[in-house]
């Protein structure tokens, strides 16, 4: 098989996979390991986010406690 071949048969099979996670998402039937796939797919393409004002990842962001509001951190001993 040429390189060229290859790289579009990999082309392929990454435009297809993130297809086929996106259709599973939507679809609201992704199970607990499904969103770890498609987590893991993000992750392993560089894929991050930054939570912005009125959008999904940001309501989600702001509905989170403030950390240091919920566990109370001991101090080192020096």
């Amino acid at each position: 098989m040429a390189k060229k071949d290859t790289s579009e048969i990999l082309e392929n099979l990454h435009a297809n996979l993130a297809g086929a996670l996106t259709d599973l998402l939507t679809s609201g039937e992704a199970t607990t390991a499904d969103l770890n796939v498609m987590r893991q797919f993000l992750k392993d393409n560089q894929v991050s986010a930054q939570p912005a004002e009125d959008t999904p990842f940001g309501d989600l962001a702001r509905s989170l406690p403030d950390i240091e509001n919920v566990i109370e951190f001991k101090k080192r001993s020096a």
